[in-house]
């Protein structure tokens, strides 16, 4: 499918924020890597208190670039009172109508999905995007079963008529691969946090997504 409203909105560079940064410099942090070539973030604070996560939140609303497009992880009520530009939900969710029943102005709502078959039911429930993976090997996914591969994201994103990021152990050299692939963009976490320079580690990412 062509290029379409999600797509535009958030880009090709995706920063998913980690667990372990301490919030004040994981903002720090995300705020840099902008500089570099960042397009939109999600926020992600799985094992956060809600007030930990209510704080982040609030931290990204003062000080992100104005314009910037961000993602709350799963919930609905953060996302409305940031003023973030959507809700991202994980594989298994509550009904994305019910949500949007609930969300008092128009989000982004997407979702995570492991396999070809929960990208199919997430793009008929009404998903506006997906994030699919993980692609290549990586820790942080290894929970969710061994890496997709190239020609299943292919195949993804030929059978779905939404945009999908892919995710999953993606850096210099994958990136050429994943957009290649057809993928709309990518998202990643570890090539953007563990670096010192995450102006230059952002800037790079990009120039190899170009590259594509």
């Amino acid at each position: 499918m062509g290029e379409s409203g999600p797509a535009k909105v958030l880009g090709p560079l995706l920063y998913v924020t980690p667990e372990e940064f301490p919030l004040k410099d994981l903002v720090i942090r995300a705020i840099e890597g902008v500089r570099g070539g960042i397009t939109s973030i999600q926020l992600r604070r799985k094992a956060a208190s809600g007030w930990e996560f209510s704080e982040l939140v609030r931290l990204f609303r003062d000080n992100v670039p104005a314009g910037l497009p961000w993602l709350v992880n799963q919930r609905l009520d953060y996302a409305l009172a940031g003023r973030a530009t959507g809700l991202h939900l994980p594989e298994a969710h509550p009904p994305i109508a019910s949500i949007r029943r609930h969300a008092t102005r128009p989000l982004l709502i997407g979702s995570s999905v492991h396999s070809f078959r929960s990208a199919v039911e997430a793009a008929e429930e009404g998903a506006d995007y997906l994030i699919v993976g993980p692609v290549f090997d990586t820790p942080s996914k290894r929970s969710f079963g061994p890496p997709l591969g190239l020609e299943a994201l292919r195949t993804i994103v030929r059978e779905v008529p939404v945009p999908v990021w892919a995710i999953g152990g993606i850096g210099e050299s994958e990136a050429p691969l994943v957009r290649g692939a057809g993928a709309f963009g990518m998202a990643v976490m570890g090539a953007l946090s563990m670096t010192s320079d995450p102006v230059a580690a952002a800037f790079s990412l990009r120039r190899a997504w170009n590259r594509g």
